[in-house]
């Protein structure tokens, strides 16, 4: 750019201090590489010249209207998208032409209006070969200003609606032109190709666009000495627009405009992923929330079931005490004083009037207990695992694959994978006979203790 007055220098200083916190930011987001790349270019472009680059399908006429703009039969119309290139037009004093990547061309010419700008010609959005797209919408996010060739025998096709979806989304201002009007036989066919394209644009943007019809062809014919072609041609409306719009506050506008619809775009993009992971996140503290819920529920209704059952056993107990209390009360009584000299006698008594089927009792309630208390831990982290599974697989192709997504995809997997992971191992190294034997223990010697408190 040439040399800023006070105010822009303090902007652009304001602009780049905004973007570079931007740019932190959305490294901290996890940024994708290309559009690390996209964000760097657009700031360094605030260095260089204004850059106008020319997009379209291939043989919409995109080399013919630069030519038109030149002056000059510079570029080579009707080459085949095999051996299209991008070519970058600079000005130099002497022409020239500098390869120095096999897809970029670079073409020194001194015409006027390479001084104040750089124009990049690109492969059409129908190339064949897809590296074409790819080399194309990398110079989009750089571009300043983008002129958008259809033809007027083929307006807005569906690749050309299908790129405008790209250019639209990364912020920039897009100068519509209807190339090839002289197919056309009369003002009214021009007329109707004009409406069919401006509502379609308008649709796709969401504003009215500007719009030029024009004939490169007769325009350059004009230029090069048929004055009559000039007014047929209809270019003088354009580059009456194009000098507006590209003097000298024009393009610092322009240019200052352009890193910054490239930030707002990747703003918006990772704002929506971090939507979308925060959605991910409360629905899994959701989930973890559901177990723990479960596991209350269930701790409380087997605290509340086991008391039931314990009931059943203290029953027995009490019953045996009771009978207990009558054989000690028959037994001690004076009549009967003769017959505590027998002691096989009175134990065999005991043992046939108190103890009686108590210990097969307490020992089936004992295994009804333990086979209860084992299921039911059983079907708790059965049902756990299938929980987890289920939310495994309901959002698994919902994270995006993005290369600044990928680790919190891993992550979250992980973590997931680590809790259904143990609810498999628990499930899968149940082994019955040795909790039933843990819990016979343990309930035995609770019988036992209460046995020997009911006796005392």
């Amino acid at each position: 750019m040439r040399v800023l007055t006070g105010i822009q220098e303090a902007l652009l200083k304001e602009e780049r201090r905004l973007l570079n916190e931007l740019r932190l930011l959305l490294e901290q987001a996890g940024m994708e590489t290309a559009d690390r790349e996209a964000l760097g270019q657009s700031v360094n472009q605030l260095d260089e010249l204004f850059l106008l680059v020319v997009v379209g399908e291939f043989n919409s006429g995109k080399s013919a209207v630069i030519n038109a703009l030149l002056g000059q039969n510079l570029l080579e119309e009707g080459v085949t998208p095999t051996t299209a290139q991008i070519q970058i037009l600079r000005y130099g004093e002497s022409p020239g032409s500098i390869s120095p990547h096999p897809q970029h061309r670079t073409l020194i010419f001194p015409a006027e209006l390479l001084k104040e700008i750089c124009i990049v010609d690109t492969p059409g959005t129908n190339a064949i070969l897809r590296h074409h797209e790819a080399l194309t919408s990398q110079f989009v996010p750089r571009s300043d200003l983008v002129l958008f060739i259809t033809s007027a025998d083929r307006p807005f096709t569906e690749s050309e609606r299908s790129f405008l979806e790209i250019i639209r989304d990364w912020g920039k201002k897009i100068l519509f032109v209807i190339n090839k009007i002289d197919i056309l036989r009369n003002d009214g066919e021009i007329a109707q190709v004009e409406t069919f394209v401006r509502e379609n644009a308008r649709k796709l943007l969401g504003s009215e666009p500007v719009l030029f019809p024009v004939s490169a062809r007769a325009a350059l014919r004009a230029k090069q000495g048929d004055p009559q072609a000039w007014p047929q041609s209809r270019f003088q409306a354009l580059e009456a627009y194009i000098r507006e719009t590209l003097d000298e506050g024009g393009r610092v506008r322009l240019k200052f405009l352009n890193p910054l619809g490239v930030g707002d775009r990747l703003a918006g993009k990772y704002r929506k992923a971090a939507e979308s992971r925060l959605e991910f996140l409360r629905a899994d503290l959701s989930l973890l929330a559901d177990v723990e819920g479960q596991l209350a529920a269930y701790r409380e209704d087997m605290q509340h079931q086991f008391r039931f059952r314990m009931a059943d056993l203290d029953n027995i107990l009490l019953e045996m005490e009771s009978r207990g209390q009558a054989f000690f009360d028959e037994t001690f009584r004076l009549g009967r004083v003769f017959d505590l000299f027998s002691k096989t006698r009175i134990q065999q008594s005991f043992e046939r009037q108190v103890v009686a089927d108590v210990p097969q009792r307490v020992e089936r309630q004992v295994h009804e207990l333990i086979d209860w208390l084992v299921d039911s831990d059983l079907r708790q982290w059965q049902a756990i695992q299938r929980h987890l599974a289920e939310r495994r697989r309901e959002h698994r192709d919902r994270i995006l694959g993005e290369e600044g997504l990928e680790s919190f995809r891993t992550d979250r997997n992980r973590l997931l994978e680590d809790l259904g992971r143990e609810a498999r191992r628990v499930v899968d190294s149940f082994d019955r006979e040795r909790e039933s034997r843990m819990i016979a223990e343990s309930a035995l010697n609770t019988v036992a203790a209460s046995a020997a408190m009911e006796a005392g």
